[in-house]
């Protein structure tokens, strides 16, 4: 009894029908393709990534310190050499009685650099060697490159400022070196630089300070910045930067060495990014590189296309499924689908059967009753407002001219279609809603000049959208002519006329001007093209011919014509409208009296000071 009670409810709701079948599709394919993801993420994650990274980076930091070892070889030659203790000493010291100083100090750097000489051939990229005393004089040096400008004892200063300790080990730093070679006159180098402590006394009696090319450390990290890294950063044996390398094309990403761990991540700009930390023990160096999370999931893109696959495979599976075993539950909705597609067609005579007990038996009858509802108020209410609507329509369509809204809103369209939602189409938009609130006044609303170049830079706005960086456009206006007045529309329609017929197929250099000058006690507006030009006869019947309606549509021309027979109501003669051919293009003139409202230009210059 309870297993018909239970039967006969799900035969009742369509919505729990529907439910348990997506149900069971659902779970079987979430099943399968949950099963193939999963064993793609067990073998991804099984792969070698992780430790090739490592040990490329344990690798790097050993060639980086057998180098850096070598430079302490060197320099232990020559701070254990007793001949250069000796040496070093000699020269600071006072010559003897008769003696010659120079000479001396000439037979001693002679025999300094007859034993530093292997020094030169240890390896190419020492730049320079030099040998200091204790205030900073030279002496002895070795240059492989004669660019090399440094100047002492200031240059001495400076690199023992950056040691800041006065033990015998060796300090390295990075400096801008000064060179000649190059185009900015520096050039980013390492310094190596050890204080000669004598080995008898250990007292401190020099200094060696060593100039060395940045390729000495570039270079072994060649390999670890062959795959997609976020850089490389080498640290001294006191934490400090000594040298870094980033990937070309792209910033790096220096991390902050806060940890002991061997491995930390960082959070940069969105991205997680693993740190791989490994220590040359023997110096205390430090080798720092970095590699995107997001680049090792990169990889697992073959999940990714998995997954979709398996996501199509689903929705074929659920769309064969549906096909089968839901035709018959949806039938009801598929009658009342067409149904009520025939009354969006205008047939009010649908009637739908009631076949079923469920929801959808309800929604029958909501229809049919609805359908009868409107059939009755359509007489009252439809037919009425429909009326007004299209009279408001008509009046609406009355004041605007249809080929430029259709042109301004198409540019709108592809402008957002290209580039959604930047500032750009906003202008565009604002610049159209000003321009049709600003038309859709009456013409015999009183205007001025700044007016009227404030609309005519908001339609070059809207066209320039239109015809992209082939459009130049100059607007120029006397300052004193700002508020003159004039009628409303006099330039846009010359302005449109432009776009419409002088630049119709002209594709590229488009030019247009504005202008706006004082003429004895006259206000002249020019407006010049250089489009395809008029045709003598289009000139002589625009200039001749000055009814301004046309019989063939139900409004007035909003044009040339329109223009010249505005301008000769209001104004009369000497005022009006000429149009000059030039050898390319067009240039329209329009005459009006110079008349400003002091009215208004009182009040405004009382709004600017109130502002002020």
């Amino acid at each position: 009894m309870k297993h018909n009670h239970l039967i006969q409810y799900i035969n009742q709701h369509f919505k729990v029908k529907l439910i348990l079948t997506l149900s069971v599709i659902i779970i079987v394919c979430s099943l399968i393709t949950g099963y193939v993801s999963y064993r793609v993420n067990v073998n991804l994650f099984e792969s070698e990534i992780s430790k090739q990274y490592l040990k490329t980076s344990e690798q790097t930091i050993q060639q980086l310190g057998f180098k850096i070892q070598d430079m302490y070889r060197i320099t232990d030659f020559v701070f254990f050499h007793p001949y250069v203790e000796q040496i070093v000493q000699e020269m600071s010291a006072e010559p003897a009685e008769g003696e010659s100083g120079a000479y001396r100090n000439f037979l001693l750097e002679r025999d300094l650099a007859n034993i530093l000489l292997p020094l030169k051939n240890e390896t190419p990229h020492i730049r320079a060697v030099y040998l200091v005393d204790l205030q900073g004089y030279n002496m002895y040096y070795s240059q492989s490159n004669p660019s090399i400008q440094v100047t002492f004892p200031d240059f001495y200063e400076k690199v023992k400022n950056g040691r800041k300790d006065t033990s015998a080990e060796l300090v390295w730093q990075r400096m801008k070196i000064p060179d000649s070679s190059e185009p900015s006159g520096e050039k980013s180098s390492l310094v190596a630089a050890r204080w000669l402590k004598s080995t008898k006394t250990q007292t401190v009696y020099g200094m060696m300070i060593l100039i060395i090319d940045e390729a000495f450390l570039g270079n072994s990290l060649d390999p670890l910045l062959a795959g997609r890294t976020s850089g490389a950063y080498i640290y001294d044996q006191f934490n400090r930067l000594l040298y870094s390398r980033e990937p070309e094309g792209r910033p790096g990403i220096e991390p902050k060495l806060e940890t002991k761990e061997a491995t930390v991540i960082q959070h940069h700009n969105g991205d997680d990014y693993l740190f791989v930390k490994s220590v040359f023990e023997p110096r205390s160096f430090t080798l720092v590189s970095g590699i995107s999370l997001a680049e090792i999931k990169a990889k697992g893109l073959s999940v990714y296309h998995l997954a979709i696959f398996s996501g199509f495979v689903s929705i074929i599976l659920m769309a064969v499924s549906v096909s089968l075993f839901s035709g018959r539950m949806l039938k009801p909705l598929h009658v009342l689908v067409k149904a009520m597609q025939r009354v969006r067609e205008g047939n009010l005579r649908v009637v739908i059967p009631k076949t079923s007990n469920d929801e959808f038996a309800f929604l029958a009858e909501s229809f049919n009753k609805m359908v009868t509802d409107i059939q009755s108020l359509i007489q009252e209410v439809y037919v009425s407002k429909l009326s007004e609507k299209e009279a408001e329509l008509k009046a609406l369509q009355a004041q605007l001219n249809p080929h430029f809204l259709h042109n301004a809103l198409n540019s709108i369209y592809w402008k957002i279609m290209l580039l959604y939602d930047d500032d750009e189409t906003a202008a565009l938009v604002t610049s159209l809603s000003e321009l049709l609130r600003y038309s859709l006044a009456t013409v015999t609303t009183p205007s001025t000049l700044r007016d009227e170049l404030a609309q005519i830079r908001n339609y070059i706005t809207i066209q320039e959208a239109r015809h992209g960086e082939e459009l130049y456009v100059h607007i120029e206006a006397d300052e004193t002519l700002a508020e003159c007045q004039m009628q409303r529309l006099l330039i846009q329609p010359l302005v449109e006329n432009v776009f419409v017929h002088a630049f119709q197929n002209q594709t590229v250099n488009k030019r247009l001007t504005i202008r706006a000058l004082r003429k004895d006690a006259n206000m002249l507006i020019e407006v010049e093209d250089n489009g395809c030009g008029m045709h003598p006869d289009t000139v002589m019947k625009l200039l001749a011919d000055q009814n301004m309606y046309d019989g063939s549509r139900e409004r007035e021309s909003i044009g040339v014509r329109n223009v010249i027979r505005r301008i000769d109501l209001v104004h009369g003669e000497p005022y009006g409208l000429d149009i000059v051919r030039l050898p390319t293009g067009t240039l329209i003139q329009l005459m009006l009296p110079y008349n400003i409202d002091h009215t208004r230009e009182g009040a405004m210059a009382d709004d600017t000071n109130t502002a002020s």
